[in-house]
């Protein structure tokens, strides 16, 4: 079968296109540089020169293919340019639905994020909920007008389904958007580390197989329009470190400091980001995504798709495991 892939040189998207091709899968990906070190190597893949804002090369890449897997997007929470995260996540993502309407793909997943329903209260969020809050950021605004999209589609004949993954981590590429990996490895290989007061602070945090898992459970099983959290267990931010370090026999090495504190310091970063011209990497708005819970439910998944979840320790011992690996090499 001819599967197109998008995003296929991140984290995700790079071991979704792993699998595929495995399982004698002809795989088309489309890139923009096909000298990226992070493109997949396999003889089922085929590379295609291109960039979802532009529909000529998705034709190009999209002909003959019977599935798509749409995971690009421009994964950060800030930008230089705003008007970044609609031309890639919006509009990208209706070139792409346009596309494979016209040449009559039979089903698409979309890769969304579990950062659309926004923070939790008492309970799981789960796909029906309301967000509670208006929108943090950018990149979750855009995600969620690109679900939009999706649906708008399905309305006119294309099989589309959303998949939610939450806080991936695990085996696979260093990237931007594999937040969870490089603060495992902070733990692990750096003297000490700095780390904002919010032991007590829940989220959901999924297991990369899982993930990709989902992924192809949703083209096979999804019902069109709707959507899946593709999760796993909803962990505390002081369970998070203590498996780590359970895990790892490291001694604990964080330094923890007053969320105040965290904020001046944003705020000191993001001046002085606006004064050289470059997007900041550290703001106050970052620091406040992570003082509210953000638990999920995947109980829709598994039930509906057959999903499962891989055990939150098991998951953060591979996770070890495959960096002390990657240190060596």
């Amino acid at each position: 079968m001819k599967i197109l892939v998008t995003g296929a040189t991140g984290y995700i998207g790079q071991q979704l296109v792993k699998v595929l091709a495995e399982r004698q899968n002809t795989v088309h990906i489309l890139v923009r540089d096909i000298h990226s070190s992070n493109i997949p190597q396999h003889v089922n893949i085929k590379i295609f020169k291109g960039d979802i804002t532009e529909p000529e090369t998705i034709d190009k890449a999209i002909a003959g293919c019977e599935r798509v897997f749409h995971a690009a997007s421009f994964a950060k929470l800030t930008a230089k340019d705003p008007l970044v995260f609609f031309k890639v996540n919006v509009e990208g993502t209706r070139n792409i639905l346009e596309a494979s309407l016209k040449h009559g793909v039979k089903r698409l997943v979309y890769t969304s994020s579990g950062s659309v329903f926004g923070p939790s209260l008492k309970n799981p969020l789960c796909e029906n909920d309301p967000r509670i809050v208006s929108f943090e950021s950018d990149y979750d605004l855009t995600k969620h007008l690109a679900e939009n999209l999706v649906r708008e589609f399905t309305h006119k004949g294309l099989y589309g389904v959303i998949v939610n993954p939450s806080r991936v981590f695990g085996p696979g590429l260093n990237s931007y958007s594999n937040a969870i990996n490089r603060f495992i490895s902070w733990i692990l290989f750096k003297n000490f580390v700095v780390v904002p007061a919010i032991g007590e602070v829940e989220s959901n945090y999924s297991f990369i197989n899982d993930v990709i898992n989902g992924h192809l459970l949703a083209m096979e099983k999804g019902l069109a329009g709707e959507r899946y959290i593709i999760g796993g267990e909803n962990i505390s931010f002081n369970e998070l470190v203590q498996t780590v370090l359970s895990e790892s026999g490291k001694k604990s090495n964080l330094i923890k400091i007053p969320i105040a504190l965290m904020k001046i310091g944003g705020s000191l970063k993001s001046i002085a980001a606006k004064i050289i011209g470059r997007e900041p990497d550290f703001t106050p708005r970052m620091i406040s995504r992570l003082l509210r819970d953000r638990t999920l439910s995947s109980n829709k998944a598994m039930r509906q798709l057959g999903y499962q979840i891989t055990p939150f320790k098991e998951g953060i011992q591979q996770t070890i495991n495959y960096l002390k690996q990657q240190s060596h090499v």
